[in-house]
């Protein structure tokens, strides 16, 4: 278990690279055969990357994970997979206060197991095809307010499918009320105290 963390916050002026956080890319396969994700932490902090199918459908990735920034995760979703990704900040799972996690939190688990996590967090949403001629697709959604920039693309790329993603931080025109405040003693110097905006 890796040691507890205070992730640094995201001014809304971060330059670009550091605003492509996670990156899921998906692998093309077989109608029969597993769908292959890489997850890449590309924030200068860590995050721990969480999953949660829709009905019906089995927990993939053990529901959640560590990720050091900079470092990528391979994960094997089945063929008609659909569900939901989103990356968690803050977290502490050493500590018994609830939620662990600032952002994003899933009853405190490292591991979600089928569980959504609390708004406000940036969601991909995907849902696999499962033969025939229906198409795979996904999005970022902001429908649970926003935590870290993302961006989803195909591998190899596909002039079809277009990156999505939301690569800028709306926390510097966050509503005052729908606003997400660090402690004071978790902001780091000429950083802003917002760290999620939630949804309206």
């Amino acid at each position: 278990m890796p040691p507890p963390m205070k992730s640094p916050r995201i001014p809304s002026s971060t330059p670009l690279l550091l605003l492509l956080c996670l990156l899921l890319n998906s692998g093309h396969a077989a109608d029969d055969k597993p769908v292959i994700f890489h997850v890449r932490n590309r924030c200068p902090f860590p995050v721990w990357p969480a999953t949660a199918p829709n009905a019906g459908h089995s927990v993939i990735a053990d529901g959640g994970f560590f990720l050091p920034s900079g470092m990528t995760k391979r994960m094997e979703a089945p063929p008609g997979w659909n569900g939901r990704l989103w990356g968690r900040t803050g977290c502490n799972f050493t500590s018994t206060s609830k939620p662990a996690c600032q952002t994003g939190d899933c009853l405190g688990l490292l591991r979600c197991n089928g569980t959504i996590g609390l708004p406000p967090a940036t969601l991909v949403e995907v849902s696999l095809r499962d033969g025939g001629s229906k198409p795979s697709f996904y999005d970022v959604s902001l429908v649970d307010g926003y935590n870290l920039p993302v961006s989803v693309s195909s591998l190899p790329a596909n002039p079809r499918c277009f990156i999505a993603g939301c690569r800028r931080s709306p926390n510097g025109e966050c509503p005052q009320e729908l606003q997400v405040v660090a402690a004071a003693d978790e902001v780091q110097g000429g950083q802003s105290a917002v760290v999620a905006c939630k949804s309206a």
